[in-house]
């Protein structure tokens, strides 16, 4: 079964940050996710996930080293920055399991050209981390027009990557938004990589406002993915053209939400 969680970092963003799960579950989605967690009270939304019966799906590595914290939201992979990544790692385990996460989101960085030497290099030293603690990583691609010089974004060297690596806790996050901007979006490699994807995130394009605000047809490619093995969540991502509860009818459509 499908499910639908919603990022209270962008979304709800009229609320205060602690109101927003409130405002989510009256809208019907029971589960939310957002970037940072450091800047976050983590005993705070513990509390707020139990009282509202609502679930975490992802949130983004992070750690209480205010530099590495910021390297880390730029993506630190590519720099082959091994032992970083392990010690945010470690870090950011803790908050994944109290708060019962499904999937930690990484990004490759900014600094292209990609070097698949060290993004493997991280991510073998992060492999047994993962698998002895039993969680997830998402390794998300980005488009380079919004982020320069991002150094994946196609999603193709991401899944190639994945196949070599051959560990199930590491797999992609396929943000549809980034890969219709990059002109990569397929549904076909989706379809035959469905068991690399461990998250969808949502935003039509251009614009990252919501579905049907743009080109994106979201209605067939939900229906789609429906069809294959994917069991995971539909993360919605983007900047509401109108209140964020009135933005929901596509997922009616495509019978993710009553």
């Amino acid at each position: 079964m499908n499910k639908i969680s919603c990022c209270i970092d962008m979304m709800f963003s009229h609320l205060d940050f602690y109101k927003r799960f409130a405002a989510v579950r009256e809208s019907g989605i029971d589960t939310v996710e957002f970037w940072k967690w450091t800047n976050k009270d983590i005993d705070k939304i513990k509390y707020l996930l139990c009282e509202n019966d609502m679930k975490l799906s992802v949130f983004n590595i992070d750690s209480s080293d205010e530099k590495l914290s910021y390297d880390l939201s730029r993506g630190i992979l590519n720099s082959g920055r091994a032992e970083e990544f392990a010690a945010a790692l470690k870090e950011s385990i803790p908050v994944y399991k109290k708060l019962g996460a499904s999937a930690m989101i990484v990004l490759i960085g900014d600094n292209a050209p990609y070097c698949e030497q060290n993004v493997i290099k991280c991510l073998n030293d992060a492999k047994p981390i993962v698998e002895s603690e039993g969680v997830t990583l998402i390794i998300e691609p980005l488009n380079s027009i919004d982020r320069q010089g991002y150094s994946m974004p196609y999603v193709k060297p991401v899944f190639e990557l994945l196949k070599s690596l051959d560990c199930p806790n590491i797999k992609m996050l396929y943000d549809i938004y980034h890969q219709n901007m990059m002109g990569d979006f397929s549904i076909d490699d989706i379809k035959k990589n469905i068991d690399l994807i461990g998250h969808f995130h949502i935003a039509d394009a251009p614009g990252r406002h919501e579905p049907g605000t743009g080109n994106v047809d979201y209605e067939k490619i939900i229906n789609d993915i429906k069809r294959t093995s994917y069991n995971g969540y539909f993360g919605l991502e983007y900047r509401g053209t109108k209140p964020d509860n009135e933005t929901f009818g596509f997922l009616k459509e495509a019978d993710l939400l009553d």
